[in-house]
């Protein structure tokens, strides 16, 4: 079972992931974390590159960047075996990158229709070879509850701030985006209990999954 853990900038995507490997440990369900996305960028090699090529790269070339990462690292989860009994946690999911590039690109967002389709493809091949679900820590105004943990972080310049609310209205936007199957989860709901609900959606996701490698019928888009 894959699954991606969604949401924005100080949402609590990383501390849900790393508590969550502990949760479903004492679930029976040994669990792992799939390889960062920065490691499918072409333009930097290191986590801390990261912040300054957003800073000196055009919102668009960075739109696209994220995206064609993404479907790369899509293809690479596409090779695992479906049969696998552990879990992998994956930061970021697909709807994170695509509303976080659309929050890049600003008003250029109608150039990205190639790299959106390329990476909806590989949305839809993984769905139909890997049993896979998302929760999405969105509830409610994640933002209200996420800048003040950023703040605390790091300075947030204006630019980013108005990226920050770019990405929270396009991760809250009603779109044709080939969305993977997702459990809903509050910002400011306690880790422990959004990972008891993770642990939760996982096994009813799992019961819905048992078909794959069994002669399952691939989706039809």
């Amino acid at each position: 079972m894959i699954l991606f853990v969604d949401g924005i900038d100080g949402s609590g995507k990383t501390t849900l992931i790393r508590h969550l490997c502990d949760a479903l440990i004492r679930a029976g369900r040994p669990a792992y974390t799939a390889e960062p996305l920065w490691r499918y960028l072409d333009a930097i090699t290191a986590p801390e590159q990261f912040g300054g090529w957003v800073t000196t790269s055009g919102g668009l070339d960075v739109a696209e960047a994220l995206m064609t990462a993404m479907a790369r690292r899509l293809d690479d989860l596409r090779g695992r075996d479906p049969q696998q009994p552990h879990v992998l946690l994956v930061d970021r999911g697909p709807k994170t990158v695509y509303a976080s590039a659309r929050a890049h690109a600003e008003q250029q967002r109608d150039k990205l229709a190639p790299v959106q389709a390329l990476l909806a493809e590989a949305v839809r091949a993984l769905q139909d070879s890997q049993p896979c679900v998302a929760v999405e820590l969105s509830t409610g105004a994640a933002l209200d509850v996420a800048l003040p943990r950023i703040e605390l972080a790091q300075a947030v310049t204006p630019r980013y701030l108005r990226y920050l609310h770019a990405f929270s209205e396009e991760m809250d936007a009603e779109s044709d985006w080939p969305d993977l199957p997702a459990h809903r989860l509050s910002p400011s709901a306690p880790v422990d209990q959004n990972c008891r609900a993770t642990v939760e959606a996982l096994g009813r996701a799992s019961s819905k999954d048992e078909s794959y490698g069994q002669g399952r019928e691939p989706r039809r888009s």
